[in-house]
């Protein structure tokens, strides 16, 4: 069975009809994922390769979207150890006062959540899962700063939303063409789902399995009229995203080239698996 087939198990099951996050356990959410992107982003201009452990997944999938002169914009990648090991050469050490670091808590959505960190020389948009009581980044996309942004925010912000509606139109419609032209090739697509024990696992696809899939006939649970879509932040080519359809909430990160906004990241929660008896 693919992971797509397997994915679509859990989402035919419909909402798991939890009951909202208390308001107190989100604010140590909240907290806890602040620190992570802390540990993140000021252990990497520390040389701290402790605090940068801490804060990745082993499964962390990062990308790049830079630019060099005369050439358009283009993915770059990295994984936890290569990130890990670039934060223990100190190559990226900066002083405090020259960082400029921000974290913003952009949503949060039971054990997934979305966040930024903004900093002097790197922008990065964070996908984290929670994970035996801790929160870890799993995706994140990133561009260095951009001083002088061309275009209206609006514009980007209207273009992204619609093509997260073109994506969840084809997905809908098993429009397998439109839907391989809206992901990204190296697109990473997680879900972070119930497995056996009751532990929970980050189920990887990839583009090449979502469009296999669809141009096999396989349905899937998206529709246009019962999904909500909100952009979480803009940032000139990159941008952050929370799809909610009926069947279970997504994050997706998207990159903007050659005049285009393609999906690279996603990650999904489904419903946990009825209790046995139920």
């Amino acid at each position: 069975m693919s992971s797509l087939l397997f994915l679509l198990a859990f989402a035919a099951a419909g909402p798991s009809g939890a009951p909202p996050q208390a308001s107190a356990d989100l604010g140590k959410d909240k907290a806890a994922i602040v620190q992570a992107a802390l540990d993140y982003a000021e252990g990497f201009y520390e040389g701290a390769d402790d605090r940068m452990a801490r804060a990745v997944s082993p499964m962390l999938t990062k990308r790049g979207l830079v630019a060099r002169p005369g050439a358009d914009p283009f993915l770059v990648q990295m994984n936890s150890e290569m990130l890990v090991d670039a934060t223990r050469s100190g190559r990226g050490k900066l002083e405090p006062e020259k960082r400029n670091l921000a974290v913003t808590v952009l949503d949060v959505e039971g054990d997934i959540a979305s966040a930024q960190v903004f900093t002097s020389e790197f922008n990065d948009y964070l996908h984290l899962v929670k994970r035996n009581g801790e929160w870890r980044l799993v995706n994140v996309l990133w561009h260095p700063p951009v001083a002088n942004p061309s275009g209206p925010a609006d514009a980007d912000r209207a273009a992204v939303e619609q093509a997260v509606k073109g994506l969840v139109k084809g997905l809908a419609s098993g429009d397998a063409a439109s839907v391989q032209g809206l992901l990204h090739p190296a697109l990473a697509w997680r879900y972070f789902v119930p497995a056996s024990g009751g532990a929970r696992i980050v189920v990887d696809q990839n583009a090449e399995t979502i469009v296999a899939v669809l141009s096999a006939g396989q349905k899937t649970p998206f529709a246009v009229e019962t999904s909500r879509i909100e952009v979480l932040g803009v940032d000139y080519d990159i941008a952050s995203v929370k799809l909610t359809t009926p069947a279970m909430p997504f994050y997706l990160h998207l990159a903007k080239q050659k005049g285009a906004w393609r999906v690279v990241n996603v990650l999904g929660r489904p419903p946990a698996r009825p209790a046995a008896g139920r």
